[in-house]
């Protein structure tokens, strides 16, 4: 008498389902990993665009212009002194355009200091909120999220009174790996924000 070798169907079912239970725990834990390390990229960005804009600032002592609040543009950080290589960064995260009316995806910049001759030529001017004009700026990303987050209004909503308005317009990871708001860093004079939010 001949013994047959081979798997039960019993046997198949169990290794089939042990698999699928590794796969339902290792996917998750890769996404989670995978947005930390786009995070972590994003937060290396946007700190080389803050040195530069820093530098640019003691130099200058001013804010470098800019009426479209894409980084992309910040051409004054490169030429004619070169305070880095390139501003030519791509959010990995912008990708809902929503009504933004733009589709680079650059980081967006944001300049809290009033122009009176061009008011155009910086946020807080285009918003028209000369009273809040101060030698600061914010650097954002859109967020895992992939959408727009208003968190350049964190230092105008803080400076109106309330030390902790503008939350949910930042991320948080302890909300999760996906969770809503944008990525941002402060520079320059920016009264009740700290340099680091969202990450």
């Amino acid at each position: 008498m001949r013994q047959k070798n081979g798997f039960t169907l019993i046997e198949l079912l169990i290794v089939v389902a042990i698999i699928g239970i590794l796969a339902a725990i290792a996917v998750p834990n890769f996404m989670n990993a995978r947005v930390r390390a786009q995070v972590a990229r994003t937060y290396g960005d946007l700190k080389a665009l803050h040195l530069a804009v820093q530098s640019y600032l003691v130099d200058q002592g001013t804010l470098p212009p800019n009426s479209s609040h894409l980084t992309l543009h910040l051409k004054w950080l490169t030429t004619p002194m070169a305070y880095i290589a390139s501003v030519g960064f791509r959010d990995i995260f912008k990708a809902k355009q929503g009504n933004t009316g733009n589709d680079q995806e650059s980081y967006l910049y944001f300049s809290y200091l009033y122009d009176q001759e061009n008011p155009g030529n910086s946020w807080i001017g285009q918003v028209n909120l000369p009273q809040f004009s101060t030698k600061g700026f914010c650097l954002s990303s859109w967020g895992p999220d992939r959408n727009q987050s208003a968190i350049e209004w964190v230092y105008i909503l803080r400076r109106q009174g309330n030390p902790d308005a503008g939350n949910d317009f930042v991320y948080s990871p302890s909300n999760g790996a996906i969770s809503g708001g944008g990525i941002g860093v402060w520079g320059g004079d920016v009264p009740g924000v700290s340099t680091t939010l969202g990450g």
